[in-house]
């Protein structure tokens, strides 16, 4: 699966970017340095999807090898946030096992960046 096929990665970080933005208790998805300067480049083309998505990446050591997707969340106040972590978590796991054909073994890390 390449990165310009439907299902390719960059498809796959921005379901589940939505997925987890989506669960109960996430404030929204952390955006980094990266996603601040991309924002300077907004005129230029990005690609089909507008690039990647603040707070997740997807990404693959080898063409077959397992997903490697990372997660930064910023949880509400008056949620645990272990809880939604592992909400998030396993969203994340649910999109990319139904996007992917038969995934290998998949590695998601979420991290709570902070609370508001």
């Amino acid at each position: 699966m390449s990165d310009e096929q439907p299902g390719g990665r960059h498809a796959l970080e921005h379901a589940v970017a939505k997925a987890a933005a989506q669960v109960p208790g996430v404030a929204f998805l952390r955006p980094g340095i990266a996603d601040y300067l991309r924002g300077a480049a907004r005129p230029r083309v990005l690609g089909r999807h507008g690039g990647p998505p603040a707070g997740v990446r997807v990404a693959r050591r080898e063409r077959t090898g397992p997903w490697e997707v990372h997660v930064q969340v910023v949880v509400r106040g008056g949620h645990r946030a272990v809880d939604v972590a592992r909400a998030v978590r396993a969203a994340a796991s649910e999109v990319v096992a139904a996007a992917a054909d038969a995934p290998p073994a998949l590695h998601i890390k979420v991290t709570v960046a902070g609370s508001v």
